[in-house]
């Protein structure tokens, strides 16, 4: 048997195989395209969503922010745009004085979002408030002992210089310092050190 015969032979015998093959990976491309384009699509909604919440916030008007992030957080909870929001959310109710409800929306974020940046911030305007409540070795902790953000450093040395240790304080303000940070920062750094000494 020739090397044509043989193809043939092995074509005649396994042709079903091979049709219901690409089928099964024809039907296999067309739902991952459809699942992505689904994806996309309710993406674009939460992104149109939020983008109407923001300008009735910057009116004036909150309600939308706060069910936003109220639906969103049960829904999607890993979305970027529920983290945005709940960064909006957690200031209005800080402005409302309402700092345990503030908190949870910052615990949402710092738990659920994948932007170290995002996260930095609800860190640091977390442990703002945790110092407000004078609950200090929580908003230690929430910082860490070697924290990375020079923000959260220079927060380490507020902390420390509101508890009247002036070494520690003026420890994590010189290690700011190593930063580059703008002129303003530097000169506000230096007046800090120079206070608590």
């Amino acid at each position: 048997m020739s090397d044509e015969e043989k193809i043939v032979s092995w074509l005649e015998d396994n042709y079903k195989g091979l049709i219901l093959g690409v089928l099964i990976g024809l039907s296999i491309l067309y739902g991952y395209k459809s699942y992505i384009s689904g994806q996309n699509s309710a993406q674009l909604n939460i992104s149109r969503e939020y983008d109407v919440a923001v300008q009735n916030y910057n009116e004036g008007k909150t309600e939308l922010i706060m069910k936003f992030s109220n639906t969103h957080m049960i829904e999607n909870p890993n979305n970027i745009y529920t983290n945005l929001a709940n960064l909006y959310s957690a200031k209005e109710m800080y402005m409302q004085n309402k700092l345990d409800k503030s908190i949870i929306y910052l615990n949402h974020v710092v738990n659920y979002s994948k932007d170290q940046d995002i996260v930095n911030l609800a860190k640091y305007r977390k442990s703002k408030i945790l110092i407000e409540q004078k609950k200090y070795d929580d908003a230690h902790s929430l910082l860490g002992s070697k924290p990375e953000n020079y923000q959260h450093i220079e927060l380490k040395g507020d902390l420390y210089a509101i508890q009247k240790k002036p070494n520690e304080a003026i420890t994590y303000y010189n290690d700011v310092l190593t930063y580059s940070i703008t002129p303003n920062e530097r000169k506000n750094i230096i007046a800090k050190i120079n206070l608590v000494k």
